[in-house]
């Protein structure tokens, strides 16, 4: 008896947090269709424009070995013609030719900082950091206000939408906001399916979760397309970036918790280069679940700090990794269900439940409700909705992979191996403009 209902009890808080996790994830949906209405930028045109024309925006843009992809990064970024703009290269160390080649750059406002060990290499938050001080001494932007000074952080492959600084910029006008965020999308998603995966995986991230949070006043910042108030970093001291793993996801916390807002601006993205094999993406996302886990420790300061939903949503959020590991135990019971109904099959044995449906439901459900998301977002791309469906499918089972990487990470947490573990970019051999790879900036949101 005491088994059986120990048996009860695990599977009640299994269903709870099926249940929880559908609730979530349907409720951001429907928020995300809607916008957030009273930004001073909407209410105040004017001043938000005139805003945007009185800011400088220094690009930072952190390097480990990223000869293959920088030269044609400053490229892009040197097209766009203003000269309150400033883009700052950290060389964290590299041994290949990335330093030659930002030296070698024409465009007069690209500028290099080189980081030699033992300082170098620890971690894309120092690196990140080591431009506060320079920005901060009016090397950068010689006089500029810190309140009209923009850090853009931005990835060595990154390309931003050619109309990124007349949609971002102005928001800033609201004195209480200390951060945007940017839509992500994928510029080889059409490559291999598990490019594709990925695009899939942003855009939901960025269209759903990110547009909905707003609504909790909970957006959360990504290490790409990241805009950052130079006086938000300077409250938080002079090395705002922590050591974590996840560096990114802490800097939004941290400015939370010490008052500022932060926003996500849907209109435009950050395009970038996905992966192309298991292995890496693996490697990848160990780190960052890695850096999820190291974010544990900050739910004590929202707890404290900040209130209402904004305060449910990030205890949600930096809880979650233990709720995906636990995840992983309910999908496991799942495939081997899976498995049963296979040899029933196959035996001749197998006889209709209404569980299948059921089951069904449960696990592609959401998905293929976010599938149209995608597929309004995704339409230039040829993509009808029938196969966006059946991608959604594949992409649910793509998203099991996230469980690997999370024991991988907890085990190597464990273990005290937290180095950091760059990602490898592919080679590109021509620029090509963001604006040929676009967001759908038709679809209706």
């Amino acid at each position: 008896m005491l088994f059986g209902h120990r048996v009860d009890v695990v599977l009640m808080i299994a269903l709870l947090l099926i249940v929880s996790a559908v609730a979530y994830g349907v409720t951001l949906l429907i928020l995300s269709r809607f916008e957030r209405k009273g930004r001073p930028a909407d209410e105040n045109a004017e001043a938000a424009a005139a805003f945007a024309e009185q800011a400088h925006v220094v690009f930072v843009i952190p390097c480990l070995n990223e000869e293959r992809v920088i030269g044609n990064s400053l490229d892009r970024l040197s097209s766009f013609e203003s000269d309150r703009m400033t883009f700052l290269v950290i060389d964290d160390g590299s041994d290949d030719e990335t330093a030659a080649i930002v030296e070698a750059h024409p465009d007069e406002r690209v500028k290099l900082l080189r980081r030699v060990a033992p300082n170098a290499r620890q971690g894309k938050g120092e690196a990140l950091n080591a431009a506060i001080p320079l920005i901060g001494r009016g090397l950068i932007a010689p006089g500029a206000d810190p309140e009209k000074v923009i850090v853009c952080v931005i990835d060595a492959d990154g390309r931003l939408d050619p109309e990124s600084m007349e949609k971002v910029l102005p928001l800033f006008i609201d004195p209480d906001l200390g951060a945007v965020q940017v839509g992500v999308r994928i510029n080889n998603r059409s490559s291999n399916l598990l490019a594709r995966m990925q695009d899939i995986e942003f855009v939901l991230y960025t269209k759903v979760f990110q547009r909905g949070r707003r609504h909790f006043n909970s957006v959360g910042l990504g290490g790409n397309g990241q805009f950052v108030r130079l006086a938000a970093l300077n409250m938080l001291g002079e090395k705002p970036w922590s050591r974590s793993l996840a560096e990114d996801l802490d800097l939004g916390v941290q400015l939370m918790v010490n008052g500022w807002n932060t926003e996500f601006e849907s209109s435009v993205a950050v395009h970038q280069q996905g992966l192309e094999d298991i292995k890496r993406w693996v490697k990848q996302r160990t780190r960052w679940f890695q850096g999820h886990l190291q974010s544990w420790t900050m739910i004590p300061w929202v707890m404290r700090n900040l209130s209402g939903r904004r305060r449910v949503d990030l205890t949600y959020h930096l809880s979650s990794p233990i709720l995906l590991l636990i995840g992983s135990l309910l999908s496991v019971a799942f495939a081997l269900w899976t498995v049963y109904l296979v040899v029933a099959a196959v035996t001749m044995t197998l006889e209709f439940s209404p569980w299948w449906i059921t089951a069904y439901l449960i696990a592609f459900g959401v998905p293929l409700l976010y599938g149209i998301v995608y597929w309004q977002h995704n339409r230039d791309d040829g993509s009808g909705l029938l196969k966006t469906f059946l991608l959604m499918h594949v992409f649910t089972l793509y998203s099991t992979l996230w469980f690997l990487a999370g024991w991988r990470a907890t085990w190597k947490t464990l273990r005290g191996e937290m180095g950091w573990s760059k990602t490898e970019r592919i080679e590109e051999h021509a620029v090509e403009d963001a604006a040929e790879d676009p967001v759908d900036h038709h679809a209706k949101a």
